[in-house]
């Protein structure tokens, strides 16, 4: 494959400085080798599956109001999100394992002392810094199998780490239900956190299996643009999690207003640096593809709504259904044994229905959503049998939008950017899982405070809340058919590879 360059972007990243050849060429990836980074890759959402169950014994144990469950979840999910693009960028500098030993180690030191947190600012800082170390390893595991996997290997590779993330997540919250049922609520919460960093230990050493690999023509790091970034997604999720319970003091108002400041800041630096013909963290050129364009804002839109049906129904499960943690967890298998069985046929079941299968899939999605709406809201939640057809659907659904828009992300970007539209891609996963959240989970405390008797307004916030998410599927539906409809535009100037 020959690439040629037609864009300064595309000449800063081939002017960039060689590497030894060693670096060039990696030994392949063998199967042992993707297993292993498919382990190191359970952590990242593991942990999030299990304090999202856990919310309610954390600001129990703490003696904190529901916002500061919001806030444990939103401090990894944001610090996560600002740190993925360039630690991509570093991997492809100074080695993709090297990071993954690095994150992985810092992972597991973090998740221990996570677990003996006094008090909730303890917790907060150090679910900030679980962020930071998962978003250091975490684009490595994706760029691993992208330039070393063998060409079926590699396709398997991205198949199972779009299973991984569903596994994942669940296999969090079942880890956290039977912990809690044994511990309690005190101890439960705290020996979860610590059972993710044994498994970032396990990977960690077997990561010989590992083949090191790193960028042929390594990108500029653009540390001025990561800061903005990363600055300007604290200053906006951090008031959104807060404000709806704190009546939104002027001090929050006045981060939302930093927050737009210093993310149009971000925006003028990377058009800048892109004049200059440099390669910022976010390439103004790579979304000026419109189909890379579509498929990161529905990537957005899938994680918003993925991440606010988790903490919401967990909220509700253990809140209004009189569930433990255990039992939501009962009710959530049949929805993450759907995700993970329909992400691994997926190759099969796209090529009956083609490129129609994430338009047709977000529709059901949204289908679905209401049905869960209307069961909920006439009061026969309640029963195991009501919900799980529902939520089996949901999860089915779910998997069949999010592995092919993954593809379509990957598939569309050009080989000089693959990095850059991996990191974009999981920096937007996690952002949107932090805003559903904040934002989503927000409106559904709020709607349901608003009935004034604790729990009983709890399916009236559920309603509301998937009301919203059912319009996100929407528009999720949309983007899809204009990208199956081929209805992309022109593409931007960008380097083609042949």
């Amino acid at each position: 494959m020959t690439t040629t360059t037609t864009s300064r972007a595309g000449r800063a990243a081939a002017s960039a400085p060689s590497v030894p050849a060693a670096s060039i060429a990696p030994r392949a990836l063998t199967g042992l080798g993707l297993a292993v980074l498919l382990v190191a890759y359970l952590p990242v959402n593991m942990t999030f599956g299990s304090v999202n169950l856990l919310a309610p014994a954390i600001t129990a144990d703490l003696g904190v109001a529901v916002s500061g469950g919001q806030l444990v979840l939103s401090a990894y999910t944001t610090t996560f999100a600002a740190t993925l693009v360039v630690a991509g960028r570093l991997g492809d500098r100074y080695g993709r394992r090297r990071l993954l030993a690095a994150g992985l180690t810092a992972f597991a030191a973090l998740s221990v002392l996570a677990a003996f947190a006094p008090t909730l600012p303890a917790l907060v800082a150090l679910r900030a810094g679980l962020g930071v170390a998962a978003g250091l390893f975490t684009p490595q595991v994706l760029s691993t199998i992208q330039a070393t996997a063998p060409d079926r290997l590699r396709v398997l590779g991205v198949t199972l780490f779009t299973a991984v993330s569903g596994v994942a997540t669940i296999a969090g919250q079942v880890l956290a239900g039977a912990v809690a049922g044994v511990a309690g609520d005190h101890l439960g919460w705290r020996a979860v956190q610590a059972a993710t960093g044994v498994i970032a230990v396990a990977a960690l050493l077997a990561l010989r299996s590992v083949p090191e690999s790193r960028s042929t023509a390594p990108l500029a790091l653009d540390l001025r643009g990561a800061g903005l970034l990363a600055a300007g997604l604290l200053l906006l999720v951090v008031p959104l999690t807060l404000g709806a319970s704190t009546a939104w003091p002027p001090a929050l108002l006045g981060m939302l207003a930093a927050a737009g400041v210093v993310l149009a800041l971000f925006a003028r630096s990377q058009r800048a640096a892109e004049r200059r013909g440099e390669l910022p963290v976010v390439p103004p050129r790579v979304l000026r593809t419109r189909v890379v364009r579509d498929g990161l804002v529905m990537t957005l839109l899938f994680f918003t709504g993925y991440g606010a049906f988790l903490y919401e129904f967990s909220a509700l499960a253990q809140g209004a259904l009189g569930a433990d943690a255990w039992g939501t967890v009962v009710l959530l298998l049949g929805f993450g044994g759907a995700f993970v069985a329909t992400a691994l046929a997926t190759p099969a079941i796209e090529r009956r229905t083609g490129r129609w299968t994430m338009t047709g899939a977000a529709v059901a999605q949204a289908a679905v959503l209401g049905g869960l709406a209307l069961v909920v809201g006439s009061g026969h939640g309640g029963t195991t049998a009501a919900l799980q057809p529902l939520l089996m659907a949901l999860g089915a659904a779910q998997a069949l939008m999010y592995g092919p828009v993954l593809r379509t992300v990957l598939s569309r970007t050009p080989s000089w950017a693959a990095g850059v539209a991996g990191g974009l891609f999981t920096t937007l996963q996690q952002l949107g899982l932090g805003l559903g959240v904040a934002v989503l989970g927000g409106l559904f405390q709020a709607v349901a405070a608003h009935a004034g008797v604790p729990d009983a307004g709890l399916p009236r916030g559920f309603v509301v809340a998937v009301g919203v998410q059912a319009v996100l599927a929407l528009g999720f539906a949309a983007l899809a058919a204009r990208t199956a409809a081929g209805r992309t535009g022109r593409d931007a100037d960008l380097p083609a590879s042949t």
